[in-house]
């Protein structure tokens, strides 16, 4: 990925994450784009999964420059807090089903995008460019002498 596109995957990101802040955090997000639900019938099952699973996707594509365990955690803050926040904006609700289908959203979001990122489309070839904790193996053990 070039230095640009990985900027611009980043800047989608961001637009991405503050666009979902906004729709779960105003009290009728329908009515931003002119649209009418009953009572209690905009969201439903997998509403919650579908949106962070894809905030994990991007957030895997963009290669952010941070330990993953850090990224990690500043994800689990955003899922919690995105539902606490919630609170403060009536007639929203906290459900705990949402707070689970916001974590397991971005876990296998971000599983997805680490799997992808690791194979070569096509051979079957696992590629990894990132450091790894053991150096690499010395080409020479394998062959026969």
């Amino acid at each position: 990925m070039t230095k640009r596109t990985r900027s611009i995957v980043r800047l989608v990101c961001l637009a991405y994450a503050a666009f979902l802040s906004l729709l779960l955090l105003v009290p009728d997000p329908a009515r931003l784009f002119g649209l009418w639900f009953p009572r209690g019938g905009g969201g439903g099952i997998g509403i919650h999964f579908s949106t962070f699973l894809t905030l994990g996707v991007l957030v895997g594509a963009s290669r952010i420059p941070i330990r993953t365990s850090v990224l990690v955690v500043l994800l689990l803050f955003y899922a919690i807090g995105i539902e606490f926040l919630q609170l403060l904006s009536p007639p929203r609700t906290v459900e705990f089903k949402d707070l689970v289908e916001n974590l397991l959203g971005l876990v296998i979001g971000v599983t997805l995008w680490r799997l992808a990122a690791h194979q070569t489309i096509g051979t079957g070839n696992a590629v990894d460019n990132a450091p790894a904790d053991e150096p690499p193996s010395d080409p020479a053990d394998g062959e026969e002498q």
